[in-house]
Order: structure tokens, then sequence, then C-alpha cells
């Protein structure tokens, strides 16, 4: 089975933008902290202080997810190209959305740590 939406300029520029936004996040997680030995933080509130501590293992997790996440909106959307074109489109850009989030959340742990 070829893939329908290689044809199709948008869904091919939106799911490579995607995975390249998530592969730039996995690199400056791991050029950033990729050596570090010590729990990272992950959520830390103002007022309690740090409340929820992670390895590189699961920062390494949350990349894994949004790759799976992406891969099956890919699949989704290769499998409905011809049946509901906009359905397509929507998750496309939710893959582009999911790995935009995740570029954040990847900053963000790098900025608190």
């Amino acid at each position: 089975m070829a893939l329908n939406i290689i044809k199709d300029k948008y869904l091919r520029v939106v799911e490579g933008l995607s995975l390249l936004i998530l592969l730039l996040a996995a690199a400056i997680f791991y050029l950033k902290l990729g050596q570090t030995a010590t729990p990272l933080i992950i959520h830390f509130e103002a007022d309690k202080g740090v409340d929820f501590l992670a390895g590189r293992l699961q920062i390494f997790g949350i990349l894994i997810s949004g790759l799976t996440i992406i891969l099956i909106n890919l699949f989704l959307a290769d499998f409905l190209y011809f049946r509901e074109r906009f359905l397509s489109y929507i998750l496309s850009f939710t893959g582009l959305l999911v790995s935009v989030l995740i570029l954040i959340a990847i900053a963000v742990i790098i900025s608190v740590n």
C-alpha cells in the first residue's frame, strides 16, 4: 500500500514538519540534559515547590509517546485520505500541534533544570 498523503503537498509538509519538530525536541533534550544523572524536575509549583521528579528515560518516554501519536495520525490520515480528506488534514495538523506542545514541554523541563 502506497502512502496516499505523500502525493498531497500540504499533508507531506505538515507531517514532515511535525516529525522534524519532534526530532529537534529530542536533539535539544539530549544536548542539554542527556548526560545528567540526577533526577529531573518535571513539575514545579510556586507555593509547594517541586512535586514531581523523573529520570531521563521518562522524558524520552514523552518523546516516544509523541512519535506514536504522530505515526498513528499519519496512518489514519492515509487511510481516510480518499474518503474524508478534511479529516486527514485535521489529523495531520493535530500531529503538528502535538509536536509543538512536546517541544514546549521539553523547553520548560530544560529551563527548570
